[in-house]
């Protein structure tokens, strides 16, 4: 990792979100890679999450003070169930 880590996402800030508010969800891509050994940087977070309607609810929950957004929707679109 570069001495620049300002740029680099609190990736464990997010995965302590999510266990905090019991979300069923997994890691995968670059920071499950990293976890095994790998020396990649990555800039994202790549989670699977279970689909079921209670598990987005409490996904939803998680982030409602964290002002999320979906990547690609209109500025100011709902974040929501």
């Amino acid at each position: 990792m570069s001495a620049q880590t300002g740029d680099v996402p609190d990736f464990l800030s997010i995965i302590k979100l999510l266990t905090g508010h019991e979300v069923d969800f997994i890691v995968v891509g670059g920071v499950a890679a990293n976890l095994f050994g790998s020396a990649r940087l990555t800039y994202d977070l790549d989670i699977v999450y279970s689909r079921k309607e209670e598990n987005l609810r409490k996904m939803v929950t998680a982030f409602q003070n964290t002002n999320p957004y979906l990547r690609g929707a209109p500025p100011g679109l709902p974040f929501k169930l």
